[in-house]
């Protein structure tokens, strides 16, 4: 992610009161997402080593896996309120659980292969160009054991659908229908759409994870701007 980038995604996710709002009104599907998280951990049956990327407050993670026995947890986000709430969040994970505030990739890098068995991305690997989206799915498959999970929620564009069409969807459906955030908090998130979210199309997505080594387990959730899958490291 560029300088710039990496300022304008930081600037947003500080504004903690616009980021509860938007997981209050459930407007990206944080209600759907966490309750397939919830489900998922129940099949997988056994301990979660977990990295978080773009882990925000440890929201998602903690109502997610709330029941799910933790191992570890490594929570990774460029803003600092975010690191302070996550502490908050993961509390009862304890001496479990590493936050680190910085770049994503740059954290990914720093972290053995085959320490986690579920990686979470949740809305962040949007931000990413193209190239960098392919090099951090290389890093994360790293980084997994075999058979480990991804779980990745994104911004994903129809196949037939442009970045500027997509982005005139996604800031349409924010004026008209983000009403829990004010007139100005939702054209500030208009603004951060236009300048700092790239979505790619699905079909460039399963290219994508197929050249890195994963397979699709499972649809999680599947909305018009937003889906997830449940994508497995396939074992050499």
């Amino acid at each position: 992610m560029s300088t710039i980038d990496s300022a304008s995604v930081k600037a947003v996710f500080e504004q903690r009161s616009m980021y509860d709002a938007v997981v209050d009104g459930d407007y990206m599907f944080h209600v759907e997402i966490n309750a397939a998280f919830g489900e998922w951990a129940r099949a997988f049956g056994r301990p979660l080593r977990i990295v978080d990327l773009g882990c925000g407050d440890s929201g998602v993670a903690a109502r997610g896996f709330t029941d799910a026995e933790v191992a570890s947890y490594v929570g990774v986000d460029l803003a600092e309120s975010s690191i302070a709430e996550a502490r908050r969040s993961t509390a009862a994970w304890s001496d479990r659980v590493e936050l680190i505030c910085g770049d994503l990739l740059d954290a990914l890098q720093q972290l053995p292969a085959g320490s986690a068995n579920v990686v979470l991305a949740s809305y962040s690997l949007h931000h990413f160009s193209t190239a960098e989206k392919q090099t951090l799915l290389a890093e994360i498959a790293r980084v997994l054991e075999p058979n480990g999970a991804l779980l990745w929620v994104d911004a994903v564009r129809r196949n037939d659908e442009s970045r500027d069409e997509y982005i005139a969807a996604l800031t349409s459906e924010v004026m008209d229908s983000w009403t829990a955030l004010t007139i100005d908090e939702r054209e500030r998130a208009c603004e951060h759409i236009r300048t700092a979210d790239f979505p790619e199309t699905e079909a460039w997505m399963m290219e994508a994870i197929a050249a890195a080594g994963f397979k699709v387990e499972k649809t999680l959730f599947r909305e018009e701007l937003f889906r997830g899958w449940e994508l497995r490291k396939r074992q050499r």
